[in-house]
């Protein structure tokens, strides 16, 4: 099994990632991320929106299986965070979330 915190921090060191629902959904309707991840207490708009969009570009989400307080946690940042658009993994496998999802 994938430990999600852990390739979320590599990803997030060595990759490109863009954080925060307005970039998030910026970068889905340019087609750029590998992947989207949502936290689980997403409000069902933005949930529904970033989904939407990323289905008409093929993008996967991944469904964090915690608030969006773990989501920053895991993050190692401060502050809520409802959405991640992964654009470049760099190192980490964290494209694998989608494979066992």
């Amino acid at each position: 099994m994938v430990d999600i915190g852990r390739e979320l921090q590599v990803a997030i060191n060595t990759g490109k990632v863009v954080i925060g629902f307005e970039e998030t959904k910026k970068a889905v309707l340019a087609g750029t991320p590998k992947m989207v991840i949502l936290a689980a207490n997403a409000p069902r708009w933005a949930r529904d929106d970033i989904e939407y969009y990323a289905r008409l570009a093929g993008i996967p989400v991944f469904l964090f299986p915690g608030s969006s307080i773990e989501l920053g946690a895991a993050a190692k940042r401060p502050h809520r965070i409802m959405a991640i658009a992964v654009i470049d993994p760099g190192q980490s496998e964290i494209l694998k979330l989608v494979e066992h999802a």
